[in-house]
């Protein structure tokens, strides 16, 4: 019997597109990364001094922490270290990033983890330092592995409703607590998510955030490809806060459906789409409540889509209580990169 990976063409599935080796974020969309930037190397270090310098300074972590593992994991901008705390054993992962990174990523990341700071769907940062050649941000280390390797072990079968509720309530629960503190992730995707080996649900990376200024709509163009919502690939101002909902939205339709709800919208031009239309695969039955609430999340219009605060209330989301499930013993634990 074909599987659904074999008779859906289009939208893809998850895998496919990790295959494409497409690329998940283009600095040339941010402003700070342009060349004429880059240039501004005074400006650059100047915007690092003041955030050390309006933080708490933190005791340097080769003095508090051992390292166990130097190559843990390998992380989209320098590799995660794993490592233990001297005094208490907890284990934290650190991330090990040049100093040739935009500026920009170190500081939205540092910044947006000091203001939204303890939540038990956020993988808490619990110091930074920086030194000539790297910058080390220790975080929470979660015994667990990414949305994306968990759906990959499973061969990107569609999940239950019981399940798809729990990973995407704990998302949003997440979220709203970063809205909260008026900062935007937008960089929400399965490898973005982490799920613990108790079925807990943690987002990390925050280095694409926007800090959002209020009745202010964002004007930098960055995130990943198929979960760009269609008014950043369209290119105009939005609202950080919305197009959060929408890659949220991508998320839940591939736990339901086992693919994407669109092909790349940057690649095949929804720029030239009047409206957006989401096709839900017929040979998956997903109740009509979910197939609601997934065309509010994915709505093309932003001013109509769903807020974090919306989709909290749907009825779909508050049809059980979404107790957290327990990841298959398969499933074999890997570092939050």
């Amino acid at each position: 019997m074909a599987t659904l990976l074999d008779t859906i063409t289009r939208p893809e599935s998850p895998k496919v597109v990790r295959e494409r080796k497409s690329r998940d974020f283009d600095p040339a969309n941010l402003r700070s990364a342009s060349p004429r930037n880059a240039r501004k190397a005074p400006e650059r270090q100047a915007s690092l001094a003041k955030l050390i310098l309006t933080r708490q300074v933190d005791t340097c972590w080769t003095e508090k922490y051992d390292i166990e593992d130097e190559d843990y994991a390998k992380g989209a901008y320098g590799k995660i270290m794993l490592a233990k705390e001297k005094v208490s054993s907890e284990k934290v992962v650190i991330k090990k990033i040049p100093q040739s990174t935009p500026a920009r990523m170190i500081t939205n990341e540092v910044k947006a983890g000091k203001l939204i700071g303890s939540h038990q769907n956020i993988a808490a940062m619990l110091q930074y330092n920086e030194k000539p050649d790297y910058h080390y941000i220790v975080f929470q280390h979660i015994n667990g592995q990414d949305l994306f390797t968990y759906l990959e072990k499973l061969n990107f079968s569609p999940r239950t409703e019981h399940e798809a509720r729990s990973i995407i309530s704990q998302i949003l629960l997440g979220l709203e607590h970063v809205h909260k503190n008026k900062i935007a992730h937008r960089d929400v995707k399965l490898e973005n998510v982490l799920i613990d080996t108790k079925g807990r649900v943690y987002v990390i990376d925050l280095g694409l955030c926007a800090f959002i200024e209020e009745n202010k709509l964002c004007r930098d163009w960055c995130g990943s490809d198929n979960y760009l919502a269609p008014e950043i690939v369209r290119r105009n101002p939005y609202n950080g806060y919305k197009a959060d909902v929408f890659s949220c939205g991508v998320v839940l339709f591939a736990l339901l459906f086992g693919v994407f709800p669109f092909e790349n919208l940057r690649v095949n031009g929804v720029q030239n789409l009047r409206t957006l239309k989401v096709r839900f695969p017929s040979d998956v039955k997903v109740s009509m409540s979910a197939k609601e609430l997934l065309l509010k999340m994915l709505e093309d219009d932003p001013e109509k889509r769903y807020t974090i605060s919306d989709v909290l209330k749907h009825d779909w989301i508050c049809e059980e209580e979404s107790p957290k499930f327990s990841l298959k013993a398969s499933c074999e634990a890997t570092p939050n990169a």
